[in-house]
């Protein structure tokens, strides 16, 4: 009789649709690219596939570097588009305008356009990433829809086993259409 009640409730179990959770959506934010223009995303966001490459860090730049360049190289297209998001809202008010000029000096013009410090929402930002301060260091990536539902993500070091499934959920989102 024990063994039947069990069947009975294992099938009814399955028998219910799954819940797949909604995925998470960015945080609406607004920069200066370092080319000097401004962009809102997420609804700035055009292509169907987009990359975001965050550091939260100033040591996170040789991480966010990793991914950046393959990413540029290999993926950036009419239908990929990347972003490298530094975030700066821990600096002072008066340092920050010193951390883009410095910026501007060492990132290479090809990024420029891509590459915005943000001063605000941080915190959200590290909330839809899942932040973890035991490793403050690393590059946060994510890819997202134009929507700004978050399709990807890693916040592991690179590597080509990772940026091939990077690559991989990008061209298939950008196919798409969505």
């Amino acid at each position: 009789m024990k063994i039947h009640v069990a069947a009975a409730a294992l099938s009814v179990s399955l028998a219910l649709p799954a819940q797949t959770p909604a995925p998470a959506t960015i945080p609406a934010s607004s920069g200066t690219a370092l080319d000097g223009q401004t962009l809102t995303i997420p609804s700035g966001l055009t292509a169907p596939a987009n990359i975001l490459i965050l550091g939260f860090t100033r040591s996170s730049s040789d991480a966010t570097t990793a991914w950046e360049k393959p990413t540029r190289i290999s993926l950036a297209s009419p239908t990929i588009h990347y972003l490298d998001i530094a975030f700066i809202q821990d600096a002072p008010s008066f340092i920050r305008p010193l951390i883009v000029r410095s910026l501007k000096k060492v990132v290479p013009d090809p990024v420029k356009p891509q590459f915005i410090p943000l001063t605000a929402q941080e915190s959200a930002w590290k909330q839809t990433v899942g932040f973890s301060p035991q490793d403050p260091d690393a590059a946060y990536v994510l890819l997202v829809d134009r929507s700004g539902h978050v399709r990807w993500q890693t916040h592991e070091s690179f590597s080509t086993d990772r940026f091939n499934q990077l690559a991989a959920a990008a061209r298939q989102l950008a196919a798409s259409g969505k």
